[in-house]
């Protein structure tokens, strides 16, 4: 299986990364414009784009729409799930989450090596160099799937040791201001 850019793109990054690329190629080959927070799909006589990724996003906005709706729609569109499906079947995502196997990290390696691909597609907004559209597709971007739910836990986890830690008093000194190895501190220069 020959890979294209956009399952380099989704191996390097997932359906965001997907969405992402589409915007930056399109906008570099002028299909479309982001003017700030919004992208808009230039009129254009010839063909609309082959891939089905790009036809997908021009499609979204030909009169103007918000960056982080048109990447995220894009993002959960069936064209990326096709991708996903292709991906899988060709055993370079594992079976539960779409992360790149050991295959899919050999080929996604292989890919960044040939050197044909804009850094961009292998290491997302902070490789592109036009800094107002790396902010607008930064601030786009939500939290990467799964970290939302770590930071909460990480949060409670935290809370629950504040919690143990300065909680409870009773059976460490009790209340009389002793108690177990509070100390000395300070000491330095």
């Amino acid at each position: 299986m020959v890979l294209d850019i956009y399952e380099v793109a989704f191996l390097a990054g997932g359906p965001q990364r997907v969405a992402e690329v589409a915007l930056l190629g399109l906008r570099e080959r002028g299909w479309i414009t982001v003017l700030g927070p919004r992208v808009r799909a230039e009129r254009r006589a010839e063909e609309p784009p082959e891939h089905p990724v790009e036809r997908a996003l021009t499609g979204l906005c030909p009169r103007g729409k918000g960056v982080a709706v048109v990447l995220t729609a894009v993002a959960r569109g069936p064209e990326v799930a096709e991708i996903r499906g292709r991906l899988r079947a060709a055993r370079l995502l594992g079976p539960v989450r779409p992360r790149p196997s050991m295959a899919g990290r050999r080929r996604l390696a292989a890919a960044r090596a040939e050197g044909v691909w804009p850094a961009y597609v292998f290491e997302g907004p902070p490789a592109v160099p036009d800094r107002l559209l790396r902010r607008v597709i930064q601030q786009a971007n939500p939290l990467p799937s799964g970290l939302g739910r770590t930071l909460v836990r990480m949060g409670k986890a935290l809370d629950r040791a504040d919690h143990d830690d300065h909680g409870h008093d009773a059976g460490h000194g009790g209340g009389d201001g002793h108690g177990c190895g509070g100390g000395g501190g300070g000491g330095g220069d």
